[in-house]
């Protein structure tokens, strides 16, 4: 028989690997918890985990049970999703996944909209590498995400916005003579970066990725004097003659300018990468996640590379 508690129960047992974790996550205490399990193991006629001192893994059993139980619960959702958005389009909530530049940098031009429009959706948002987002759609821990990636064949992607690459250099790079700073210039040979000081995103970073790929493409070495989370700061510091970054062209509108900032595109090749929403194909779009995908895509027209 269909119990979504017990069902949601295995489930956080099975992701936190151990059952007191779960039991505190779940606020419900162990022994009640260890209950639901064995009576879980003998309703399914085996044991669903290895029982160790440091926690429990799921047996092959186990694995088979915890992706029918994350069916099961996805569908469910889906159903009173289905019947919610009959009977009132207005309420409910959505959980999206975001990295923090387009988390940043698109979604407060559509949040008053949306809320204006859905008083009564609740937006819960989760902020993380793009990468971890993937997992966390597969596991059904949020329903949209916003990403850079379209390489996971268990997900369906819808395209938001092309987004530029952009070189920024400091105030006393020479080149900017030859430009106002109000429209980017265009470099063709990035030797010059040899050596020079460098202000990148940290490691893992979809933008350091990227960052790193083209000078290893120009086979140069940068002197990196920081590693930084912040586009505002890695700007900032350009601003001061500091050294050079590299900026999504989704930043620049909000980016400070206290004084003439200097962007570059790239030639022959503009340096581009595409953001997407991501969601499960068995998921059901509601009518608010619809208009969400929507304003998502009508703000991100004039940032189109």
């Amino acid at each position: 028989m269909f119990n979504e508690k017990q069902l949601e129960y295995f489930v956080k047992t099975a992701q936190t690997g151990n059952i007191t974790t779960a039991a505190r996550q779940l606020f419900i205490s162990q022994p009640a918890l260890s209950r639901v399990i064995r009576d879980l193991e003998t309703e399914a006629g085996a044991e669903l985990f290895i029982r160790r001192q440091s926690g429990v893994t799921l047996t092959q059993a186990g694995q088979v049970y915890l992706t029918c139980c994350q069916a099961m619960l996805e569908r469910h959702q889906e159903v009173l999703r289905e019947i919610q958005d009959m009977r009132d389009s207005q309420k409910g909530q959505i959980r999206l996944g975001l990295s923090a530049i387009s988390g940043q940098y698109l979604l407060p031009q559509i949040l008053e909209t949306f809320r204006a429009k859905y008083p009564k959706v609740e937006l819960l948002l989760t902020e993380t590498q793009v990468r971890k987002l993937d997992a966390a759609l597969l596991r059904g821990e949020i329903e949209l995400a916003l990403t850079y990636f379209t390489d996971v064949p268990e997900l369906a992607y819808t395209k938001i916005l092309t987004d530029k690459i952009y070189l920024e250099a400091p105030p006393s790079f020479p080149t900017n003579k030859k430009h106002r700073g109000t429209v980017p210039g265009v470099l063709s040979d990035l030797r010059f970066l040899e050596g020079a000081p460098m202000i990148l995103l940290k490691p893992g970073r979809g933008m350091r990725k990227m960052a790193d790929a083209l000078c290893e493409k120009w086979q140069v070495t940068p002197k990196v004097i920081l590693e930084t989370d912040s586009i505002e700061l890695a700007h900032k510091l350009v601003l001061h003659n500091a050294g050079f970054t590299f900026v999504p062209g989704i930043a620049l509108p909000s980016l400070d300018r206290e004084q003439p900032a200097y962007f570059y595109d790239f030639a022959p090749q503009s340096l581009t990468r595409t953001l997407y929403l991501a969601h499960r194909p068995a998921l059901y779009l509601t009518k608010a996640m619809q208009d969400l995908i929507a304003l998502l895509q009508t703000a991100a027209l004039p940032l189109q590379a």
